[in-house]
Order: structure tokens, then sequence, then C-alpha cells
């Protein structure tokens, strides 16, 4: 909407100050409607751009937090194995005391112990040789595992003095669980849990410093709107009367 006046210079200044309110209120209800107090760079060219680079550096550190989260996922699943794998040493340790009882099992029993234990042991190591994280191999040790975890080997049941000595052979595997346990969960609380937890309060900064310089403040822009809604009502009120004096009207218009 724009008025013009032709051979009448107090009313073309008149009308010139209604075009300024009208242009003013349509601004502010921009930033009312959009919640944004910057929607272009004649709004705030220096603070548009510091605005962008706010938001691309929040845009980074929001992908960055998602890698991090993926990588929890990752030691997260290598917890829950080599928890799994040591309640089957515990299981099996426990059959191995049994089958180490001397004197007490029959050839029979011993037998069942040891195949058993064979049993066992197949499950276990298979179950090393499975575990993955997305296609890639947890505990052999390769570029992206998260540790090595031997084989069980010379488990023997058969008789009461080779499951005494397959015990201490438990007893290892049992040392290098427990010992990649603490170290997978140490990474994963103490440094890839707190750096999202970083990283997360730095984004949150981050965006309420861009939000504090962007986002329009409802009370003031409203407050603005009504201001020009007044002089362009009053303007308009004021064209309909040719029998004022342009000094007065232009001392009506002109206020802070």
């Amino acid at each position: 909407m724009v008025l013009s006046i032709f051979n009448d210079q107090p009313s073309s200044r008149l009308v010139h100050h209604i075009n300024i309110s009208l242009s003013n209120m349509f601004s502010s209800l921009g930033k009312l409607s959009s919640g944004v107090r910057i929607n272009s760079a004649a709004d705030g060219p220096a603070q548009l751009v510091i605005s962008e680079q706010l938001r691309s550096q929040i845009a980074s550190l929001n992908q960055e937090i998602e890698n991090t989260n993926n990588l929890i996922y990752k030691y997260q699943t290598a917890s829950g194995s080599l928890s799994g794998f040591r309640s089957q040493l515990t299981e099996l340790r426990t059959l191995a005391v049994g089958a180490a009882n001397e004197g007490f099992n029959s050839d029979d029993a011993q037998q069942a112990y040891a195949f058993a234990a064979e049993r066992m042991v197949n499950y276990f190591n298979d179950a090393i040789d499975m575990a993955q994280f997305n296609g890639m191999a947890l505990f052999d040790g390769s570029e992206g595992s998260l540790g090595e975890l031997s084989h069980l080997s010379g488990i023997d049941f058969s008789s009461a003095e080779s499951a005494e000595a397959s015990i201490e052979l438990i007893d290892q595997t049992m040392a290098e669980v427990d010992a990649l346990q603490v170290q997978v969960g140490s990474t994963q609380r103490y440094e890839l849990e707190s750096h999202v937890r970083n990283l997360q309060i730095t984004s949150q900064n981050l965006q309420a410093a861009e939000s504090n310089l962007r986002d329009t403040d409802y009370g003031m822009e409203f407050s603005r709107f009504m201001a020009e809604q007044i002089k362009f009502q009053a303007g308009m009120a004021l064209l309909s009367y040719s029998n004022l004096s342009a000094n007065s009207v232009l001392s009506l218009l002109k206020s802070s």
C-alpha cells in the first residue's frame, strides 16, 4: 500500500510519514508472525552473519553428539557381551569344581562333565567370534574392535586332575574378560558420556546465544507495532482534514 498526493506539498510529507509507519507495521508483523527478529540482512547485517555462524557451530556440535552417541551404543553392546561371557565362565568354573571332585564322581559322571564342558567351551568361543557391532568384530583385536579376547583352549574335564588344571585356565580367561570390561566401561563413562555432556552444554549455550540474537522479543515488538499503528491511524485521520496546516500535522506525527 503506497499513498501519493500530487501538487500538495504538506500532504505529501504527511503521506511520506504514513508510508513509513505502514512499512514499520509490516516489518513488526513479520517478526511477530515468524518469531524471528532478523528475517533478512536489512534487519541487522552483522547480527545475521553472527547468527548463521552460530547455527553452523550448533549443527556441527549436534552431529558430533550423534556420532559419539553411536559410539556409546557400540560400547554398550560390547559391555553386554562381556557380561554374558563372564556368566558363561562362572558357570563353566562351577562345573570344573564339580568335575575336580576326585573319588566322588563315577566314570559316567566324569564323562558327562567332559561333554558339558566341551559344549560350553565351543559356545563361548563362537560367541567371541560372533560379537559384532555394525558389521565390525568387537573382540578380535582388529582395527575398530574394542580389544582382544582369547579363545578358551585346553579345557578338559575327563578326569579330576585335568579338571583341576582347567580351573586355572578358566580363571585366566575370567581375568582377561574382567580387565576388558573395566576398560570398556571406563571409556564409555569417563570419556564418551562425559564428552557428550560437555558437547550438549556447549550446544545449549550456543543455542541460547543465537536465540537472544535472532529471536523476536514479543513484548517489545508488539509495543513497536502498536506505536506504528497509532501513528498510521492518526496520519490517515489527519490526512482527511485538508484545513489543517502542514506544521501541525508534522508536529503530531514526529514522535520518538
